[in-house]
């Protein structure tokens, strides 16, 4: 008897239409790469990707969604998981040295990605009405630090030398420039600096009075 052909399953409208993003989002992550996001276009992107560019306006509005996509796959949610992996049961120091060590392999291995998200900044900057667009992006991000900041501090009975969205601020202050600063001059910034700029500021939070 003839063996039997195996039919293989199509794949849906939707599986589709994600791996159509996906390839997307991979030829971004190439030509900003190659051009930087400023000088790169749309029509690079599709090239790059074989598509059409009707396919990348099916799944962005524009550029900008198309980076910040981007972005929130290969950096944000990488940076967003450090502070959920700490170990909170390990005391303070091991845990800045954990998030410090978190940062310094993220901004080293997701370089381009780092480098995007610091064009972009300056990008949003210079234009009013995408900081209105993405104001509740980035402030949803700095929301959910601050939440994490005054879960932890209450749950180690300690008082925060500010409140958690201040102490945030500051976090995000001290990361991104140092990314930035090694970034530019990798052998002259040592890799636990991360930590030891976390350490440095957790310090300053003290324990509840009983």
């Amino acid at each position: 008897m003839a063996p039997t052909a195996t039919r293989t399953k199509k794949p849906s409208r939707e599986e589709k239409k994600a791996r159509t993003r996906t390839r997307l989002l991979d030829a971004a992550a190439t030509v900003f790469a190659r051009r930087g996001f400023a000088a790169a276009s749309l029509d690079e992107v599709a090239e790059e990707a074989s598509l059409t560019k009707g396919a990348v306006y099916s799944n962005f509005e524009s550029k900008d969604d198309l980076i910040v996509a981007l972005l929130d796959e290969r950096l944000d949610r990488r940076l967003m998981a450090i502070a959920t992996e700490v170990n909170v049961h390990d005391d303070l120091r091991h845990q800045t040295e954990q998030a410090g060590n978190a940062y310094a392999w993220t901004v080293e291995h997701e370089r381009e990605s780092y480098l995007l998200g610091v064009e972009f900044s300056v990008h949003v900057a210079r234009h009013p009405e995408l900081r209105r667009k993405f104001s509740k992006r980035f402030s949803d991000t700095r929301a959910t630090y601050a939440r994490l900041i005054a879960e932890y501090s209450e749950a180690e009975g300690l008082t925060l030398p500010l409140p958690a969205e201040e102490m945030t601020l500051i976090y995000f202050a001290l990361v991104e420039g140092l990314g930035m600063l090694k970034l530019r001059q990798p052998d002259d910034i040592p890799d636990d600096i991360f930590a030891k700029a976390l350490a440095l500021v957790a310090s300053a939070s003290t324990p509840d009075e009983a």
